[in-house]
């Protein structure tokens, strides 16, 4: 039987992934693409941007009551109307919850009526920061708190834009042939990488720090459930920026040579990628509800 906790789990695991999802695929085609080839990406993903941003609003609709039943610790509590709205008014939680559920249905408003352009990219950005109002950070008070909760913010929005961005790299490998959008490709392809190289960076760096301030000193301790599954998630990010490096300055100056080949080998290890990083959105919903010691 699903208990409150492994309901709440999946749930912020379906939450996170489709809001990377779509602020990686709004930013990749904001930032990195020409107008032209952003138009073009924006048709071919509109429809799975769309049901990600629908995933994300029921997700989030559903991560009060799961929240009510978790702190309950039974099923009924999630239909409880006076925990809710004692929930929702009266705790960090709620009031988290109604600028996520706000956010997520605006978002998919203007999914609706404006796929590409920056608006989809900016609401994106702050749905995902809004996970920063939560977790481990609310342990911290004063100025500690804040910096934790920065640190938290900027962990998230790098780590969501390199993971979220990989999403677009298929469609944008596809048009490297492309007679007219060749070029353009080449170029998104080009910003991408100098990109990620920051991205990757800070994820690294704030993952360090947010290690730092949460667990207690000394060396990872693996008797620890969420000790243990932070060392996992550390080796899954590794093994992502080995094959980011791989796909960069391995298979991509081997593209004018043979194009057809390298292109396949970097779509390989972009989807190799993109479920290490599914692995590790899995155990981030899973930790983020234990307790760090």
């Amino acid at each position: 039987m699903i208990t409150p906790y492994m309901a709440l789990a999946i749930d912020r695991l379906c939450f996170d992934a489709s809001a990377i999802a779509v602020y990686g695929r709004s930013g990749f085609i904001t930032w990195a693409a020409s107008e032209s080839l952003g138009r073009l990406l924006a048709a071919s993903s509109c429809r799975w941007a769309g049901t990600a941003c629908l995933l994300a609003l029921i997700a989030a609709l559903a991560w009060l009551p799961l929240e009510a039943a978790t702190s309950g610790g039974d099923w009924h509590v999630a239909v409880d109307g006076n925990t809710l709205w004692s929930l929702m008014v009266d705790t960090a939680v709620g009031k988290a919850w109604q600028v996520r559920a706000g956010l997520a249905l605006v978002l998919l408003a203007v999914l609706w009526w404006h796929p590409a352009g920056r608006w989809p990219f900016l609401i994106s950005a702050l749905l995902l920061a809004t996970l920063a109002l939560g977790g481990h950070a609310r342990i911290d008070s004063g100025l500690r708190g804040v910096l934790h909760g920065l640190n938290d913010l900027v962990h998230l929005l790098s780590g969501g834009a390199w993971l979220g961005a990989l999403l677009m790299l298929p469609f944008c490998l596809a048009r490297l042939r492309d007679p007219v959008l060749g070029a353009d490709a080449r170029a998104a392809l080009r910003r991408f990488s100098y990109a990620g190289h920051f991205a990757v960076g800070l994820v690294i760096a704030t993952g360090i720090v947010n290690a730092v301030l949460i667990l207690p000193r000394g060396p990872i301790e693996l008797g620890s459930t969420y000790q243990l599954l932070l060392a996992v998630k550390i080796g899954l990010v590794a093994t992502m920026t080995g094959l980011a490096l791989v796909n960069r300055y391995v298979l991509v100056p081997g593209i004018r040579a043979q194009p057809g080949r390298t292109i396949f080998q970097i779509q390989i290890g972009t989807v190799a990628e993109l479920t290490l990083g599914l692995g590790v959105l899995a155990l981030v919903a899973a930790f983020g509800i234990l307790d760090p010691t």
